[in-house]
């Protein structure tokens, strides 16, 4: 009888080695131990570590220390360690008098909350204030500081209009006047109104060589009576419409009355 050939011959099938399934099931354990740990911290963690005092640090004008701490309680989730800082800085920036915000964990119990408010230099349209840097914010409560000017124009032209208000306030100062508002419209025609009732239109063109040929005649035209407008929308001059005296105004009056008897 033939022996078999090695042709013949079937090798039999080699053990599979149970290493990967075991090291699969290590990492299933690890990942619940993870996960379970993760779930037991997440739950203790604020009960072990609350946050019981939120402190607020910087000049706090218009929005109390309490609106502050109220704000940012309301958007608080976790304990000290797991608190979002992120969140809760926007949570305080949401305020519409606060410009910058910042916190930090305090161990073993509170928040550190530092702010900086806006602080406006002047009223904006209708119902906005604007800062030194021309950022425009809409207070809807706190007090809006009395005697600030008013500037008024398109939202994107706020730092422009505060770069010429500042300006302008300095150089006007020099010979006595004070801006009342300061305004520009959709065609970038500027007009300026003073304290002492004058009116400015300055128009869209040269308007700071416009302003200067004012200030230079400002002693002048206040010697000469009061400016109720004066026109600067001229190449080489300006012209001036002034306020009549009370008894020029009766005079007008009177010859403009048919009852007077008088011919205009």
């Amino acid at each position: 009888m033939a022996e078999p050939t090695a042709q013949d011959q079937t090798p039999e099938p080699e053990p599979r080695p149970r290493f990967p399934r075991l090291l699969a099931l290590m990492g299933l354990l690890l990942l619940g131990s993870i996960a379970g740990v993760a779930w037991l911290f997440g739950y203790w963690e604020p009960r072990l570590l609350p946050v019981r005092i939120i402190e607020v640090e910087g000049e706090v004008h218009h929005h109390s220390s309490e609106l502050l701490r109220q704000k940012i309680g309301e958007r608080l989730s976790g304990g000290l360690l797991t608190a979002d800082l992120l969140e809760l800085k926007e949570a305080a920036e949401e305020l519409p008098w606060v410009g910058t915000a910042s916190l930090r964990r305090v161990w073993p119990d509170r928040l550190r909350v530092r702010v900086q408010e806006h602080r406006p230099i002047a009223r904006w349209n209708a119902d906005g204030l604007v800062t030194a840097e021309g950022v425009v914010f809409h207070p809807t409560t706190g007090t809006v500081p009395a005697g600030l000017p008013l500037l008024e124009g398109e939202d994107k032209r706020a730092p422009a209009v505060v770069q010429r208000y500042q300006q302008w306030r300095d150089e006007l100062m020099l010979v006595g006047h004070l801006i009342l508002s300061l305004s520009v419209d959709a065609r970038g025609a500027w007009r300026l109104e003073l304290v002492s009732g004058t009116r400015l239109e300055l128009g869209t063109g040269t308007i700071d060589q416009r302003l200067a040929r004012f200030i230079g005649s400002a002693t002048q035209l206040d010697a000469a009576g009061q400016a109720e407008v004066v026109d600067l929308r001229y190449s080489n001059g300006f012209v001036v419409k002034w306020v009549r005296s009370a008894d020029a105004q009766a005079r007008a009056d009177t010859d403009r009355d048919p009852r007077s008897g008088k011919r205009g």
